[in-house]
């Protein structure tokens, strides 16, 4: 069983459960939180994942600090060691949950968790892109540490990519066929033009 990193001393394995969704769906989301950092924060999301009946839903601005899982394990971060600021993280489903290989909490922008699934295992990487008012350094930084992520996936894994991507890619999608539909909303901004060029790659 490959091993991968949980924000803990040492590697750990799961004995894990294949995760076999009704009718064959997988109910994946994207949630900006602006904070899990209040008292109640984190019940609420839960009680909400439930009510959608979610599986797997990516958190951005989650703003705990350092990294790990929660005790009964439905919930993994990845924070800065110090900050509340950003953080992102995976909000899990008891299915979900049973079926965790193991996640690789990269840094406070990005986090990657893998599940047991059939006929293929499923990597999910979730991110939280930096602002418009980021620097270029920044924003290369953060596409090169997304790409060292990819490397790491099983290539024979089913891929999910999920996040906030602060970036506004329009309605315009000539050129972008293969990578946009025709449903984008307002003007694109460069972030927008950014990543669309990532997502071509």
């Amino acid at each position: 069983v490959e091993k991968l990193a949980t924000g803990k001393n040492s590697c750990t394995t799961k004995n894990t459960q294949k995760l076999k969704p009704a009718k064959n769906t997988l109910t994946v989301g994207t949630w900006n939180v602006q904070t899990l950092w209040t008292a109640g924060k984190l019940e609420l999301r839960r009680n909400e994942m439930k009510r959608f009946r979610y599986d797997i839903i990516g958190i951005s601005e989650v703003r705990w600090t350092g990294k790990g899982e929660t005790p009964n394990g439905d919930f993994i971060w990845s924070g800065e060691e110090s900050l509340h600021m950003r953080g992102v993280g995976f909000l899990l489903s008891t299915q979900a949950k049973k079926a965790l290989i193991g996640y690789n909490p990269t840094s406070s922008r990005i986090i990657s968790a893998r599940f047991d699934a059939a006929p293929f295992k499923i990597s999910v990487i979730h991110v939280y892109a930096p602002t418009s008012s980021s620097s270029e350094e920044d924003i290369e930084a953060f596409y090169n540490d997304i790409e060292q992520a990819l490397a790491k996936t099983d290539k024979k894994d089913v891929l999910i990519l999920t996040g906030d991507w602060n970036a506004k890619i329009g309605n315009d999608n000539t050129d972008w066929k293969s990578v946009m539909g025709k449903y984008g909303y307002g003007d694109r901004n460069e972030r927008g033009e950014r990543l669309l060029e990532f997502a071509t790659v």
